[in-house]
């Protein structure tokens, strides 16, 4: 066996080499998955400038991340490499929408079919955070636009009946449902706060004119006020 030796080098060196791969490409997964993690905390802060300099330069991080990996199979589509590429969906499609803007194409984000779709899952639990601080910023009308995009997103999304060896995306359309659902009931229960909270100061004003005139009433006539003594 003359060849062992030349045959373990050769194996040691290709995985010596894929390892290298993996732990650089674990590290600009973090690195992409912190940037567009700040960028979404940013547009929540309506920063909308600092927001897209961590969106640019994630966009930058994944591409060196699949240039990385091309030549590993087993590593490009590796878990923490969709993972990056869903946190910068999700970040370039709110961006979009908070700018009032079309959504980002896949083929311009240069991402996955897969990952984009699941980044678009991830975009509705960031809607659901604007619609309940438009709730509380006294802005039901901004509220119900942002439930009303999230029912768009999930109606395009559950077009998407496939085996989850083609897309595993079952299990965020589940979410996305459950979502939409206790968004649109605490709507509903806030809408029911509104309403009685109107009455109420209604009721207290019509409350307060009745005691207005009373008063005003019993100084044009004050023989019909009780006479306790006289009583006595």
């Amino acid at each position: 066996m003359k060849n062992l030796e030349k045959i373990i080098n050769k194996i040691e060196k290709n995985i010596d080499d894929k390892d290298r791969v993996r732990e650089n490409s674990l590290r600009f997964s973090r690195e992409i998955i912190i940037s567009c993690r700040k960028a979404i905390q940013l547009i929540h802060q309506n920063s909308m400038k600092k927001s897209k300099d961590l969106i640019k330069d994630a966009s930058s991080k994944l591409l060196e991340l699949y240039d990385f990996t091309k030549n590993h199979g087993e590593l490009s589509h590796a878990g923490f490499v969709e993972n990056a590429a869903q946190e910068f969906v999700e970040a370039s499609c709110l961006f979009n929408i908070m700018q009032e803007k079309e959504l980002p194409d896949p083929d311009k984000l240069q991402v996955t079919y897969s990952s984009y779709l699941q980044g678009l899952c991830d975009v509705v639990g960031e809607l659901r955070r604007k619609s309940l601080d438009s709730i509380l910023d006294g802005k039901p009308e901004k509220a119900n636009r942002y439930l009303k995009l999230m029912g768009e997103i999930y109606d395009s999304i559950i077009r998407f009946d496939y085996p989850s060896a083609l897309i595993p995306i079952k299990r965020k359309q589940d979410m996305v449902r459950g979502i939409i659902e206790k968004t649109r009931g605490e709507l509903a229960v806030a809408s029911c706060e509104r309403r009685i909270e109107y009455r109420t100061d209604e009721f207290r004003g019509i409350l307060d004119e009745i005691s207005t005139s009373q008063k005003k009433e019993k100084r044009k006539n004050p023989k019909n006020d009780l006479n306790i003594d006289r009583v006595w």
